[in-house]
């Protein structure tokens, strides 16, 4: 973590490890955590409390209210969580502790229960223990760890024997990776190679596949990166075929489109334009791809027993 960031968040009373925070503000249990690679809301801050639905409502209405810029707000079944980003890191560490002090006056204000209540039920806490949740240090009472634990374990074993769903998954991979190169081509006329069109391809693709009822694992993000290959190398294939079929008409000649291509193809200069432009474009996609890669394993991971 950033040096000036640690020691902000140290001034406050929480212990750093890494990237990562934990400790009491005022009563509450608080976690930090800096994702360097995140690009938009990269420092998050998440406030453990029990609430009831009511009080969420008057909470979210004050921090809207309070209109702190450049923040997300959510809660989450363990209190509310806040995503921040600013211009660089000093200016986001200036304003640090105005926004914690903000955020758990308006948790406090409104009634929501301190540190000392599990998060969960609201009861107080007998015997308890600090479980591992989503990558924070969350204390918890032991009934509702087995709680919890029980309802993932039943959640899991649900999704590992629903059906995988391939092939119509694949239909849903194969529309994202069509739309994909339909950009790809469009942007190749107007001069450019871009790996945009690769990322469309894999967001819309997921996005599909999910909706026709494939199942979010390992082999969807498989599925989804071939067919963005093979669909953007589709994309340099019917661009030269369209573009052979046009040349041989102008020369006069009535040939088939592939025909002409593979006269172009036939041509050292001709193949090596081609090769070359399927490089760049298998090049971008690659790119377009790796960067969403991240995203999509994040995506499919099953949470595992809280400890």
């Amino acid at each position: 973590m950033n040096k000036k960031l640690a020691a902000a968040l140290s001034a406050q009373g929480l212990d750093v490890t890494g990237n990562k925070a934990y400790g009491s503000v005022r009563g509450y249990e608080v976690n930090a955590y800096y994702d360097t690679w995140s690009t938009s809301f990269p420092f998050t801050l998440h406030f453990s409390f029990y609430s009831t639905d009511e009080q969420k409502r008057n909470i979210e209405s004050a921090l809207r209210n309070a209109a702190i810029i450049r923040c997300q707000t959510s809660f989450t079944p363990y209190g509310l969580r806040l995503s921040l980003a600013d211009f660089t890191i000093g200016k986001l560490v200036k304003r640090l502790p105005d926004v914690i002090a903000l955020a758990v006056n308006i948790i406090s204000d409104n009634g929501a229960l301190d540190s000392e209540h599990c998060p969960v039920c609201g009861n107080a806490f007998s015997e308890s223990r600090v479980c591992q949740v989503n990558g924070m240090s969350v204390r918890i009472d032991n009934d509702c760890t087995e709680k919890i634990n029980a309802l993932i374990e039943a959640e899991n074993k649900e999704f590992k024997e629903a059906p995988n769903n391939y092939l119509l998954g694949f239909c849903g991979a194969l529309l994202g990776g069509l739309a994909g190169a339909a950009v790809a081509i469009a942007l190749y006329y107007v001069g450019f190679y871009a790996s945009i069109s690769a990322v469309i391809s894999v967001m819309l693709g997921t996005f599909l596949y999910r909706k026709f009822r494939g199942k979010p694992n390992k082999m969807m993000i498989v599925i989804v990166a071939v067919t963005t290959v093979v669909c953007m190398a589709l994309s340099v294939f019917l661009i030269y075929l369209v573009a052979s079929g046009i040349a041989a008409a102008e020369q006069g000649l009535s040939l088939p489109a592939i025909e002409a291509f593979k006269i172009v193809m036939a041509d050292e200069e001709g193949a090596r334009l081609f090769y070359t432009d399927l490089g760049m474009v298998l090049l971008f996609s690659a790119i377009g791809i790796g960067c969403q890669i991240a995203y999509l394993v994040k995506s499919i991971q099953r949470q595992n027993s809280i400890k």
